[in-house]
């Protein structure tokens, strides 16, 4: 395999909650790294490598791309995390979902290929599978998305392996839910929001029986496996879906709680009688590990150690501050024009006549 076919890397999103842990990653094994994001989320998370001289920025929404016509000068792998990311966001405004997540990506994907770009490294999610069955769910299972994210993951899947040939490989990488601290802190994402309760001194909720499934990865572990994913050898990888996960951390959501009970023993669990979230799956990722040796690292426990420790540090101050929640982000996106509209369709334009 050639070592230098990687070089020089183009991460959407990558000043994200995934992001912020994986351009660091990238940085220390010597890639170079464009971060294309429009950084509604801030640059904080990046401040430690923001005077790499490997790093760059391009401060730009990526359904704009086509406005920076260097974007993919000498990039050999495009890691594509720029979304508008978990349920209740995509669900504000579906147009927004659509644009972000479909129409956005698969005018980029089609752009790096025509540019020569050898690797698409697509964030899929397990939340594809819907309300699954009773069984253990790997990469040919049924598909039943419950959400319009999770569709709109499914549909970026079903457009962009088609694109792919032997001079551009795709890849889609189905992420379990994912935790941990990240720079980019998220409190909106189940393990994190029941340590931050925990931390709060405050009840942990399970919704109905809390025997729905869910699988879960580390924060970075995701990261982990990206890289996995660079370094490998594109016959291995090309075309193919991965889920990527930890076989022992599917857990269903009661047993979550109990977890973070038996580390946070002071903290109660509190049951709500209706649970109106339909998904539940319990996820297979042998795949990923016989072809690419991939396994996860990183367990609950070491999660919630390193929460506490970023609180105990004064890191967070409020952990009900909207900064570290999606959809409250994208509610004050929304309050801007989603498109940016040429001047010849406005008065003003027409009126300087």
């Amino acid at each position: 395999m050639d070592t230098e076919k990687n070089k020089q890397i183009l991460v959407t999103g990558g000043a994200g909650y995934l992001g912020s842990i994986l351009v660091p990653m990238l940085l220390k094994e010597n890639y170079d790294v464009n971060v294309l994001d429009r950084f509604y989320f801030g640059r904080s998370s990046l401040a430690k490598v923001q005077n790499h001289p490997n790093f760059q920025i391009t401060d730009l929404d990526i359904f704009h791309h086509e406005n920076i016509p260097n974007l993919f000068k000498n990039v050999q792998t495009v890691v594509h995390l720029a979304s508008i990311s978990n349920d209740p966001s995509g669900d504000l405004d579906p147009n927004l979902t659509i644009q972000t997540n479909f129409l956005a990506t698969i005018s980029l994907a089609r752009r790096a290929k025509a540019e020569k770009v050898k690797q698409f490294v697509f964030i899929s999610s397990c939340s594809v599978y819907g309300a699954g069955e009773n069984k253990i769910l790997d990469e040919q299972s049924p598909v039943g998305p419950v959400t319009l994210y999770a569709l709109s993951k499914l549909q970026c899947e079903n457009e962009l392996l088609p694109i792919a040939d032997d001079e551009f490989s795709i890849t889609a990488l189905r992420f379990a839910t994912l935790f941990g601290y990240s720079p980019r802190m998220r409190f909106d994402l189940a393990v994190n929001t029941m340590a931050k309760r925990a931390l709060q001194n405050k009840n942990i909720f399970v919704n109905g029986d809390g025997e729905q499934y869910r699988p879960f990865l580390h924060v970075k572990d995701a990261a982990r496996s990206i890289l996995q994913m660079i370094k490998s050898d594109y016959s291995l990888i090309n075309k193919q879906i991965f889920n990527v996960g930890n076989k022992k951390l599917n857990f269903m959501i009661k047993d979550l709680a109990q977890e973070i009970v038996s580390y946070f023993p002071e903290t109660k669990i509190e049951k709500i009688p209706f649970n109106n979230d339909r998904r539940s799956y319990c996820v297979s990722f042998n795949k990923l590990e016989k072809i690419c040796n991939f396994n996860a690292l990183y367990d609950i426990k070491y999660a919630l150690e390193e929460i506490e420790d970023k609180y105990w540090e004064n890191c967070f101050l409020d952990m009900d501050d909207k900064k570290y929640y999606n959809v409250e982000i994208v509610k004050e996106c929304l309050k801007e024009p989603v498109m940016t509209y040429s001047l010849a369709s406005t008065p003003r334009w027409a009126n300087k006549g």
